[in-house]
């Protein structure tokens, strides 16, 4: 894929121990690295790797899907400067030119990064049944779980009442309703972190959330409100960091 020819390109040059031992890293990874996401995210992601947390970044932007590889069109980070205080601090700073995106955390530990005014309700959809457990080795990823939530009926048929475009929706031309998983095309280890059996009377959100407890970072959630020709467009995405022989690199796992 991708983004494993990259990071296997950009460890190349390093010495010889280390290429083999990037080799090694990179072969066992290999299904999980779907594609490399924006690595301006990194310092956000970076501090709640270092706090072991995960959370969900809410805001709205343009979602381009017209070329078949959707990518978020994140709002303005600013570089982090001096000491640095807790997670939520950390992250408040990293949006400070962003003053519209709210930085919380709720009871369960998880922290919130909200745009206000953005339009959720597509993330409010009670969904009766998740069917992780319609493959015979669970589902190995959390961008894989996230194909299986936006297929369940009530999302397609939400999404679908009012013209919603994105990813494994119901207008999408580009991912298809019939593709395996990614990261189901060889056998995974079996102490590898999946997710199996189902979910059941949830709202979409919750089922995002759930899937974070097997595959730690972040859900995206980027709403495009509609132009005069074109459907509204959600971009929904997990986002994590994930470190190879000293370097960590952004990834839609």
């Amino acid at each position: 894929m991708f983004a494993f020819a990259f990071i296997v390109a950009l460890l190349a040059g390093f010495k010889e121990q280390e290429a083999r031992g990037a080799h090694s890293l990179a072969a066992s990874f290999q299904p999980m690295f779907e594609v490399l996401e924006a690595p301006s995210i990194e310092p956000m992601l970076e501090a709640l790797d270092q706090a072991r947390l995960s959370g969900s970044f809410v805001f709205s932007g343009h979602c381009d899907l017209s070329a078949c590889a959707p990518h978020a069109d994140f709002p303005p980070f600013r570089a982090l400067t001096g000491p640095q205080g807790s997670t939520i601090q950390v992250l408040r700073e990293i949006l400070a030119d962003a003053p519209a995106t709210q930085v919380t955390q709720d009871a369960g530990g998880t922290v919130r990064m909200n745009e206000t005014g953005v339009q959720t309700d597509l993330l409010n959809v009670k969904i009766s049944h998740v069917p992780f457990d319609g493959y015979r080795q669970g589902v190995y990823t959390a961008n894989g779980a996230l194909r299986i939530i936006l297929q369940t009926p009530e999302v397609l048929a939400f999404m679908k009442t009012h013209e919603i475009r994105g990813p494994f929706g119901p207008f999408d031309n580009c991912s298809g309703s019939g593709e395996p998983v990614p990261g189901h095309a060889g056998a995974w280890p079996p102490e590898s972190p999946h997710i199996e059996g189902s979910l059941d009377n949830v709202t979409l959100s919750e089922a995002l959330d759930y899937v974070l407890k097997t595959f730690p970072g972040i859900w995206i959630y980027e709403s495009c409100p509609p132009s005069e020709k074109k459907h509204r467009v959600v971009y929904l995405r997990f986002l994590a960091l994930h470190r190879m022989v000293g370097r960590a690199f952004v990834v839609a796992s």
